[in-house]
């Protein structure tokens, strides 16, 4: 058994693999106590971590708790000890954004856009060809990056110090707020959604792909905004890839 780690900037997932798919997965607090409670009852069993960096902090985080809760068992880094295969993306580009759209493709067996909505949502399109050789069947073709819901918020009163921090509300809230919380709160939610409508028609308009795959702890936004269906919502896709690549 296999214990992933996806370390995003507010939560890290982790999931159990057996057989070569994954078992069981959470979006967790970045605690050692959070992390404890989801591996202890199958400590004797995980044989390994493998984990996919993402916030700085909560990977070293992570790796402290690793050394502590399974001492003498390896662990392996997607990026290092795992290399990201080379799909066309330019340097830098996020690793979890290779993952999916690897998985993606691979299972869906055409091209796809993949909306991942996390602490950013980003939309990237990629090209599929089943007749290609393996190795060139599957090419990034480029996408965008947008900040999500709660990062205009708190981006916002970064901005303006003087405006709150707020928990953005849903597509259907009224317009006519009678305060700065929820005159903040209704904007966001009400905009949001057709912002990222207006970038996935870009991307669908510019790449002639039609098929998207849904991700991301921020998904329900995108259901409810209709910006997607929630047949295409796959929560696992990034720990599916990691997965796929740890098995090579």
């Amino acid at each position: 058994m296999r214990l992933l780690a996806d370390c995003g900037n507010t939560a890290i997932k982790l999931a159990l693999t057996h057989d070569g798919g994954v078992w069981t997965h959470e979006r967790l607090d970045a605690k050692p106590e959070a992390l404890s409670g989801f591996a202890r009852p199958h400590r004797e069993a995980i044989a390994e971590l493998v984990v996919l960096p993402g916030s700085n902090a909560h990977t070293m985080m992570l790796r402290r708790w690793w050394l502590e809760f399974c001492s003498g068992k390896p662990l392996r880094t997607i990026g290092a000890e795992i290399p990201l295969p080379d799909l066309g993306q330019y340097p830098g580009c996020g690793a979890d954004r290779i993952l999916a759209g690897l998985v993606a493709c691979r299972q869906q067996g055409k091209p796809v856009v993949v909306v991942d909505a996390g602490t950013a949502t980003t939309l990237t399109a990629w090209r599929f060809d089943a007749k290609a050789e393996p190795a060139r069947r599957i090419a990034f073709l480029g996408g965008l990056i947008a900040p999500g819901a709660k990062a205009c918020s708190v981006g916002l009163s970064a901005l303006a110090p003087a405006l709150p921090v707020v928990e953005p509300l849903g597509p259907t809230t009224g317009a006519l707020q009678h305060d700065t919380h929820g005159a903040i709160a209704a904007a966001i939610g009400i905009g949001y959604g057709p912002m990222i409508g207006a970038c996935l028609e870009r991307v669908r308009m510019e790449s002639g792909i039609e098929d998207v795959v849904l991700t991301g702890g921020n998904a329900s936004q995108m259901i409810e905004a209709g910006i997607a269906s929630r047949l295409a919502y796959r929560p696992s896709l990034v720990l599916e890839g990691m997965e796929e690549l740890c098995r090579g």
